[in-house]
């Protein structure tokens, strides 16, 4: 990984996978790691949440734009 920040995560190429479930609604593996973003209280928090085998990396409201939906 680039670093164990939410900025060195950003730094990745991600084809996201769509879920059916509400609060994690996208999916990716990253080399050989799985990443979820869920969904946050919004306005109340940032919209999106960054998770990497399940340990939360960071907070954050605009989506990167290398990462494709």
């Amino acid at each position: 990984m680039s670093g164990n920040t939410l900025a060195g995560y950003f730094k990745h190429a991600v084809a996201w996978t769509k879920t059916d479930q509400a609060e994690f609604p996208y999916k990716a593996e990253v080399d050989g790691q799985n990443w979820q973003i869920r969904i946050n209280d919004f306005p109340n928090k940032e919209l999106y949440t960054l998770l990497v085998q399940g340990k939360i990396i960071g907070d954050f409201d605009e989506w990167p734009g290398h990462w494709q939906r």
